[in-house]
């Protein structure tokens, strides 16, 4: 599973994503867990839809595709990759 740490809302430090669960194709279930202060909760996490169509859609699965305008800034987090940012 990929780092994910979100903000905890008791103490404000980090908390991680320690186990995911799938609830459907489009839809986790992540468990968090804060270091700092012993939080643990679980949150949902859904592709609501699609930026643009897939190249290898998967049958069954069925996403609206909207695109929207890039965000303002020097990186745009809806459609950049890890890779391609620049340090």
């Amino acid at each position: 599973m990929a780092d994910m740490k979100i903000e905890c809302p008791c103490c404000g430090g980090d908390i991680d994503a320690r186990h995911t669960e799938s609830m459907s194709d489009t839809m986790r279930r992540m468990y968090f867990v804060c270091e700092g202060c012993g939080y643990r909760t679980p949150a949902g996490f859904e592709i609501l839809f699609s930026l643009s169509a897939s190249a290898r859609p998967r049958a069954g699965v069925q996403l609206d595709v909207l695109p929207s305008l890039p965000l303002r800034g020097s990186v745009n987090a809806r459609t950049t990759t890890r890779q391609d940012v620049r340090a």
